[in-house]
């Protein structure tokens, strides 16, 4: 069996978030259970160089364009992506995403995993335009699919819900894996212990003003920082105009993408993960928290508490600072319960995970 996989999704920049932290996974994964020889990985020659450091042991299939990301992705995957399968003899197709391009039809299975449908929750956070093309993009791969992957019973309700025809029976639940080997560790600059730390991108749904006002709200009862990573985005702007009036940007630490090593050390070395998202299809950064140990706070929003298992603790409603100002104080000043590893870390293996895919491609072939 030879299987696909197209990684034309990933951005220059990697701000694909928890897409490609999953498909890096599935790929440690089917290393790990011998048989990533099965597999080939068509890829942009921008994302070629770390994929290839990265991956020694996979077999790359480069493809050029100088035109934007999405437009060059939607020409591979429309016109290139359905030669190359019968050059390579690919005998199933999977996308990570819901991108796929606009293929009428291709000779092989495809199994497709669209992660999530954001912009039926927040519509206000996407013009018209792109909200019709997302759409589109959505109906026309869950269409051509003949297997399409849900990251959580959550997500497949929600897709059953909106794309209840053009799913049909053909959606399943897989969920994300989590890869919970720690590699070297390395202290990233202008971090000082004790630390709370999340990592999100910071997105108005990711609801990381409610984590500052928390914080702002007992900052003065504790000697933590507040260490916020991930890519910045359309919540930012009124983040820094709260740090700016509240004048707490010497307690508060954002950083834009770090390297591996040091998200390592600040897991490891955090007092307390904190999430404060409105939505997730899944949630990967507070089970990796969990799975270290660490004491972590979470909304109950959307698909959290069914991928937490239950076991974080949780504030509500997701929006009150004060709440979770009380939450944070709570959990810092008393003993808590610690949090059973091993339940996290079977539930999310990268290996059990990429091996119930690999079972899903042999069943569709």
């Amino acid at each position: 069996m030879t299987v696909a996989v197209d990684l034309s999704f990933i951005r220059p920049d990697h701000t694909n978030g928890g897409t490609e932290s999953c498909i890096k996974n599935l790929t440690r994964g089917w290393i790990k259970n011998g048989v990533i020889k099965d597999f080939i990985f068509f890829i942009h020659e921008d994302i070629y160089d770390d994929y290839g450091m990265l991956f020694p042991e996979c077999r790359f299939i480069q493809y050029q364009s100088k035109s934007s990301h999405k437009v060059r992705t939607t020409w591979f995957q429309t016109f290139e992506l359905p030669h190359l399968i019968d050059q390579y003899k690919v005998d199933v197709l999977y996308y990570p995403t819901y991108t796929t391009g606009y293929y009428l039809k291709l000779k092989i299975p495809v199994i497709v995993n669209p992660h999530d449908i954001q912009f039926k929750f927040f519509p206000e956070y996407f013009s018209r335009l792109k909200r019709l093309y997302l759409d589109f993009g959505y109906s026309h791969s869950l269409k051509r699919a003949n297997k399409i992957i849900a990251i959580s019973n959550y997500v497949k309700g929600t897709l059953q819900q909106y794309y209840e025809k053009q799913c049909g029976n053909k959606i399943i639940t897989v969920y994300d894996p989590v890869d919970f080997e720690y590699r070297d560790a390395q202290t990233p600059s202008g971090i000082k212990s004790p630390y709370i730390l999340s990592v999100s991108s910071i997105q108005k749904h990711k609801n990381m003003i409610t984590l500052v006002k928390a914080f702002e709200h007992i900052c003065n009862r504790i000697p933590h920082q507040l260490v916020i990573v991930g890519c910045k985005g359309n919540g930012m702007e009124s983040i820094l105009d709260y740090l700016r009036e509240k004048n707490l940007s010497d307690r508060i630490r954002f950083t834009d993408y770090v390297k591996s090593e040091e998200i390592n050390w600040l897991y490891t070395n955090a007092s307390l993960y904190v999430t404060t998202s409105l939505y997730e299809g899944f949630g990967m950064t507070p089970i990796e928290a969990m799975g270290r140990g660490i004491p972590t706070i979470s909304s109950k929003a959307t698909s959290l508490p069914e991928v937490t298992l239950n076991q974080a603790i949780y504030y509500e409603p997701a929006s009150d600072d004060r709440i979770l100002a009380e939450k944070i104080l709570e959990v810092l000043m008393s003993e808590v319960k610690p949090v059973n590893m091993s339940d996290i870390i079977d539930r999310y293996d990268k290996s059990t995970i990429a091996a119930q895919l690999y079972k899903v491609f042999e069943e569709v072939l």
